[in-house]
């Protein structure tokens, strides 16, 4: 993990204690969009993870018909 990617980090969790309850299933993805930033921001330096949490923050929308379950991280196991 990079140091500089710990405010980021410390901003998705204050997110997801203190806001996400009251969105209770709201994203229509698996992972949520918060948990996939937080992975992001623990896995990659600080341009790719807002490249990764950017990209699917767009396609949480009703207009891109994609698949529920958006999880790269199991296809980066293999």
């Amino acid at each position: 993990m990079r140091l500089i990617n710990l405010p980021f980090i410390l901003i998705i969790k204050i997110y997801k204690f203190f806001l996400s309850p009251f969105f209770y299933n709201s994203c229509r993805f698996e992972p949520s969009c918060s948990s996939y930033a937080l992975i992001c921001f623990e896995r990659y330096n600080i341009f790719k993870a807002f490249y990764m949490t950017s990209i699917r923050i767009l396609k949480c929308n009703p207009w891109f018909h994609s698949d529920k379950i958006d999880n790269p991280f199991e296809k980066e196991k293999k």
